[in-house]
């Protein structure tokens, strides 16, 4: 990941400096080309007006100043040019997420390797003038040849151990600030050998001073202030009294008396108020720098500040709108996307950057957003996802479709004209599925009430018709046909069923009126187990009975707990043709109801066929069932949910196809009991 973007950084900075010498090459050829044109004046003049004495030094004048301010200008305009980009200053916006802020170490070697980088300029610069200056255009006498070369080596040499010392992290700390004040040092004595007091370049030590306000505390660039103004009224001091030689610039224009030169480094009103005027304009500098970069430092702590808190609001929106479960996302006028929340990504976002099927009602051309935009009315669309169609990350969250409701309102601006589109949208799934399922029981309990209607109309003529139809077979049955006998047969059975499918209804649409007393669960549960243990065998089912020992009792009817676990077994036993495994268990731990009663659990598991998840919402329907013909009534499962939940508990159903099904009952445990148990604790 490091590798490419550390790739492209060096690419930008090759780029960079590359347009940089090449927006130097055309100042540097003008200054060489006016500078030759001075010269070429100057030697004109003298050629065709020998006798013009005063013209032709005025000329010279000119010639020099000219020369001293272009030399600076340039020298000034190609550091700032080709010097790296500074440390703190503004960068294009990143494709990859901003880097952690540097510490002082860092800082500190950041800025000195932007010093390291701006002296290699320097040297080369110092070393082409004073090529120039001694060897081509002799300016300056060839004696100080040798010492101004030592002195350029002496910078290299500098900047060669800045390196070694910054590469192998020693002294960074005080690396910094000793770069400057050598540096002061070395062009006092560049400074002593081309000219002294009287080179123009002695101002170069306000640069020193300026990104010493920039880079250094105040203090720290008074202090450097007061050794550039030491080290420029020394050496001042020393030209003046003749403590050390004193060398002519003849760029410079000098008057001559009694055939001696005259140099103002040996006057003493100027050399008294040029290095006052100096210090002055050095501490000046000091002043002026050090108060706008402390202001500028408030200032970026002022919008570092806003931008915390702006960024800060904007984690808050986002956590709202996670905490919510709400998608958002804004459109431009020209309903572009200009911005949308995690979730509007997850639910509409396929992975390429593509918008999922199914929600193209959002993107076309009348559009939901184009049309608030022409009118400015707030509208709601509804937006159906198939399984097929959504992301592949909410399909372990769904696996069925999904609904989601998206409102799209307009986003005014200060003159109340339409600015922006919002589009918030919410995943209404799970209040459709109550809404159906609201829907359902409605229905059911209406079949219910017809159900258990018909089932009283019923139940008593069916009882009399089996109880006649048995009587004749029991009293008649030596007068009567096998034909007859059969057929009576037959209608005792069919009454029998019929008179079976009626007391389920009344036991699943009536609340039981059957007495309930403490109840051991164990009891009912292995008579049931019982009744079918000759069918388990017969299609080889083997039965698991792992209730404990002991089992908290509940308040409860034998004869209904007994037809719950009854039909939920026949149910394993019909799922499992083929045998396999039935357990009846009791978890570990101490579940509570959601009321807060304290309950006991129980486990019914097979390793049946299980339950397939079209049919899952439809296995509590009455007369709902996939068996075949004769088999079932679709009111086993129907008339246990009943039961339970009479009985105040729950029921749980987990089925995997072709991995069984998992049935877990929860009663709650008699209140009782329960009152003992908290009096003995």
């Amino acid at each position: 990941m490091n590798a490419p973007r550390h790739s492209l950084m060096a690419e930008r900075r090759l780029t960079a400096s590359n347009l940089r010498w090449r927006g130097v090459t055309a100042p540097l050829l003008v200054a060489l080309g006016i500078t030759l044109l001075t010269l070429f004046a100057s030697q004109v003049a003298e050629q065709v007006w020998p006798d013009a004495s005063g013209a032709v030094h005025r000329l010279d004048q000119m010639r020099g100043l000219a020369s001293a301010l272009l030399v600076t200008a340039v020298i000034g305009w190609v550091i700032i040019h080709t010097s790296p980009a500074f440390p703190n200053a503004a960068r294009p916006a990143q494709p990859w997420p901003p880097l952690a802020p540097p510490t002082a170490e860092e800082r500190i070697a950041t800025y000195a390797r932007w010093f390291i980088a701006m002296r290699w300029i320097a040297a080369l610069l110092a070393g082409m003038l004073v090529l120039i200056s001694v060897q081509l255009l002799d300016w300056l006498p060839l004696e100080v040849w040798k010492p101004l070369a030592q002195t350029v080596v002496v910078l290299v040499g500098c900047n060669l151990l800045y390196i070694y010392l910054l590469r192998h992290g020693r002294g960074i700390a005080m690396l910094l600030l000793a770069q400057a004040y050598i540096d002061l040092l070395i062009l006092t004595v560049l400074l002593h050998y081309s000219g002294g007091i009287e080179n123009p370049l002695s101002m170069m030590m306000i640069f020193h001073v300026i990104i010493g306000g920039i880079l250094f505390s105040g203090r720290q660039c008074y202090g450097l202030a007061a050794a550039a103004s030491g080290l420029f009224a020394l050496l001042a001091w020393a030209e003046w009294a003749h403590a050390i030689d004193h060398y002519t610039l003849q760029l410079l224009p000098h008057l001559e008396h009694h055939g001696h030169v005259v140099h103002p480094a040996h006057d003493s009103l100027y050399v008294v108020s040029w290095a006052t005027l100096q210090a002055a304009v050095l501490f000046l500098t000091a002043y002026f720098v050090t108060t706008l970069a402390r202001r500028l430092h408030d200032n970026e702590v002022q919008i570092v500040a806003l931008a915390d808190h702006a960024v800060a609001d904007r984690q808050l929106l986002e956590r709202a709108l996670e905490t919510t479960g709400a998608g958002l996302r804004v459109l431009g006028r020209d309903l572009r996307p200009y911005w949308s929340s995690n979730h509007w990504n997850e639910w509409f976002v396929c992975q390429a950057g593509e918008f999922c099927p199914g929600c193209e009602v959002l993107h076309r051309d009348d559009s939901p957003a184009r049309q608030c935009l022409q009118d400015g009315r707030v509208r709601l669309t509804e937006i159906v996802l198939e399984p097929s169609n959504s992301p592949a990350r909410l399909l372990p969250c769904c696996g069925a479709q999904r609904v989601f409701q998206v409102t799209t309102a307009p986003l005014l601006d200060a003159d109340r004209k339409v600015a922006q589109i919002v589009e918030l949208a919410q995943d209404v799934t799970e209040q459709k599925q109550a809404q159906a399922r609201m829907l359902q029981a409605g229905k059911l309990a209406a079949v219910g009430e017809l159900a258990g209607q018909v089932a009283h109309e019923v139940n008593n003529p069916i009882s009399i018709i089996s109880a006649k139809a048995s009587l004749l077979l029991s009293n008649h049955a030596g007068e009567m046909s096998p034909k007859i006998a059969q057929e009576l047969a037959k209608i005792t059975d069919l009454a029998t069923r019929v008179a079976r499918i009626a007391q389920g209804l009344l036991s699943y649409c009536r609340p039981s009126g059957a007495m309930r007393t403490r109840l051991d669960l164990r009891g009912p549960i292995r008579k049931a187990l019982a009744t079918l243990d000759e069918q388990a065998r017969r299609e080889a089912v083997r039965i698991e009975d792992r209730l404990p020992d002991q089992m908290p009792p509940v308040k409860a009817n034998p004869q209904e707990i007994e037809q719950l676990f009854f039909n939920l077994f026949l149910n394993a036993l019909d799922a499992m043709p083929k045998g396999g495994w039935l357990d009846v268990s009791v978890p570990a731990g101490q579940p509570v109801l959601p009321d807060g009663r304290p309950a006991v659990t129980l486990v019914v598991a097979d390793t049946g066929s299980g339950i397939p998840d079209e049919i899952r919402e439809r296995i509590f329907e009455p007369f709902f069932t996939t068996k075949k013909q004769g088999r079932g009534t679709g009111l086993g499962l129907s008339i246990c949910l009943g039961l339970v939940r009479s009985h105040g508990g729950e029921l749980e159903i987990e089925s995997k196809v072709w991995q069984g099904t998992r049935v877990t009952i929860k009663l709650p445990i008699d209140s009782a009991v329960v009152k003992e148990d908290h009096r003995h604790g």
